[in-house]
């Protein structure tokens, strides 16, 4: 099963920053997992199982880009499409025109729960009321982090649900449902799939993420997710062959002792390659892989850094609002 995620939206969502342990945990599931940027977005390109639209930002779909989706849905394939508070209009982006073909609409507000809610912040109500659904398999709660409420018609179903006390409340946050020959789902809050603090961490957010791809991918069996192959509340380096700790004794034989017997000619003479030139070259080839596979791993920390500062930046500027709302 092929996922696609699509980068040609300038998407908040990406697989090799802030949503590397969700690619890496669908990777482990057996998913192939790769960044779609053939712009612009044509149903021929789109060669997957499942197509992820990860909270676009200030860019807009074209009609035939919309065309080319709503066309791979219904011949079959999966679509996921993600967003945040505010909607499109405070997105700037047009992801309605796809989600009203198929029946849904991401709203432009923000839902909140003073009561129910992760770290006594409204704006991360906690999700008790979900409905019986494969997406909901094993799941008792989740939190939607800065999310928008989402509606849909009779046969797209909200399956998770804000309490009578959210604002607003006995909404959905996820609506899925099929369509022709096709499933999507739809929620508004991109930080759901994250890796850093207020995203799989918490709750259930992981299960029913990786339940949300078994269903689209109709790969949905029934049975638990896999162990992560990382801890879901770090940053964590590039898979690659782990750089052993303890020195290796060298595979380089001492030097010969015996004497250097001097030139007789001023022109060197080519000596043939010996089994400990060849050690030489293989150790240090083997230097050279272990130095380029540092630099990923550095390289894949300062990208991750960079994800993480700006959800905390988010975050922070999410918290402001709340407390000017208050404020008056």
């Amino acid at each position: 099963m092929k996922i696609f995620f699509d980068e040609t939206q300038k998407e908040r969502g990406k697989i090799n920053t802030n949503y590397s342990i969700l690619r890496d945990s669908l990777r482990s599931e057996g998913f192939e997992v790769e960044i779609y940027n053939d712009f612009p977005i044509s149903e021929k390109a789109l060669k997957c199982d499942v197509f992820v639209f990860a909270c676009p930002d200030g860019s807009k779909l074209g009609k035939n880009e919309i065309d080319a989706i709503i066309n791979f849905v219904e011949r079959g394939g999966g679509l996921l499409v993600i967003g945040n508070a505010g909607g499109d209009r405070g997105l700037r982006t047009n992801t309605n025109e796809i989600l009203n073909r198929v029946g849904i609409e991401m709203l432009s507000d923000q839902v909140k729960d003073e009561a129910n809610n992760e770290f006594n912040m409204p704006t991360h109500p906690v999700i008790k009321d979900l409905i019986g659904h494969p997406i909901c398999q094993g799941v008792s709660e989740i939190v939607v982090v800065a999310g928008c409420s989402v509606r849909g018609s009779s046969k797209m179903r909200g399956i998770a649900k804000t309490s009578p006390n959210a604002e607003p409340p006995n909404v959905p946050v996820v609506v899925a449902g099929e369509h022709k020959g096709g499933r999507v789902v739809a929620t508004g809050s991109y930080r759901l799939f994250s890796n850093y603090g207020a995203g799989l961490s918490l709750r259930n957010n992981r299960t029913f993420a990786m339940n949300v791809f078994r269903w689209l991918s109709r790969s949905d069996t029934g049975k638990a997710p896999s162990p992560a192959t990382a801890k879901v509340d770090a940053i964590v380096p590039p898979k690659s062959k782990p750089i052993e700790a303890s020195v290796k004794p060298s595979p380089i034989p001492p030097p010969p002792t015996t004497a250097v017997t001097p030139r007789t000619s001023s022109v060197a003479t080519q000596r043939p390659t010996t089994a400990s030139d060849q050690n030489v070259i293989l150790e240090i080839e083997r230097l050279r892989s272990e130095i380029s596979e540092m630099r990923e791993i550095i390289a894949r920390l300062y990208s991750d850094s960079l994800g993480y500062l700006q959800e905390m930046k988010e975050e922070v500027r999410s918290m402001l609002d709340y407390i000017r709302t208050k404020e008056g």
